[in-house]
């Protein structure tokens, strides 16, 4: 299986992808082999290309859900980009510490700490701790 470039989900999640993750939100789809196409095809489409682009919340408010559903998970990679695509998205380190109060006060304080951890270290590689 091939992926589905002419799919008009596959099309919106591929640009939201990039729009969201830069250059490197897509570098993965272009160097897609046979195996991982179906994963990629469903990722984009779906996720990206249906759920992403929806009315209703911005860009911001999905990505400090998400944030908080990765630090729920304990999906550190997740969550360190939702840091970085809130901010990019206009949300300040303000948001990102009540997101994470927040969801601290629901998963406990273990994830707590690695939540945290990991987003004091994305916001001072992108410069938005200070």
């Amino acid at each position: 299986m091939s992926l589905m470039k002419d799919d008009p989900s596959f099309k919106a999640g591929r640009a939201m992808r990039e729009e969201l993750f830069g250059a490197a939100g897509v570098a993965r789809l272009d160097t897609c082999d046979d195996f991982v196409a179906p994963f990629e095809n469903y990722v984009t489409r779906i996720l990206f290309g249906e759920t992403w682009t929806r009315p209703g919340l911005t860009i911001r408010e999905r990505a400090l859900m998400t944030l908080a559903i990765a630090a729920a998970l304990g999906r550190d990679i997740p969550l360190r980009r939702q840091v970085k695509c809130a901010i990019e998205n206009g949300a300040t380190k303000e948001d990102i510490q009540e997101v994470l109060l927040h969801t601290t006060m629901y998963i406990g304080i273990a994830g707590g700490v690695e939540s945290w951890a990991s987003a004091v270290e994305v916001l001072k590689e992108i410069g938005a701790y200070d």
